[in-house]
């Protein structure tokens, strides 16, 4: 064999090789992180606000996850304003959550029908007209 047909062989591999990589990464599902990615971008900065916010209250959300539950106990400052309770799944957008509630000690939010995982729960709110916002990983069982 001389260096002509090797050359030829080693074309057509490394070919083969991007048309099997192409082929296998347009098949695979994205999801992006929000919908609206490019207007929560512009929001960016109060968001950070609203983050520097919560970690000046004295009291702080505390997660419990049980078998079939999610357990989100508030302080006593969250107990009179109406809050927005955002599920997220990273790898799976039709997994999301949201509900807006108004938190008593704690709300419960049943999680039978939820994939087993890990979620990113974002929480918002307002204190006295001062936005509130908190996001932590909670793993559902």
């Amino acid at each position: 064999m001389n260096w002509g047909k090797g050359i030829i062989i080693g074309m057509a591999l490394f070919i083969g090789f991007i048309v099997t990589m192409v082929t296998i990464m347009m098949r695979q599902k994205i999801d992006l992180v929000h919908e609206d990615y490019y207007k929560r971008e512009i929001n960016y900065e109060d968001q950070l606000k609203a983050q520097k916010n919560y970690a000046s209250v004295r009291g702080k959300i505390e997660f419990q996850s049980k078998e079939d539950s999610l357990l989100i106990h508030f302080p006593a400052e969250f107990q009179t304003n109406t809050v927005s309770i955002e599920l997220q799944r990273p790898n799976d957008q039709k997994s999301d959550f949201t509900l807006s509630t108004i938190p008593l000690k704690k709300v419960i939010i049943p999680t039978k029908s939820f994939p087993k995982g890990v979620f990113t729960c974002t929480i918002n709110g307002q204190i006295k007209g001062k936005p509130y916002e908190m996001s932590q990983q909670v793993v559902i069982q």
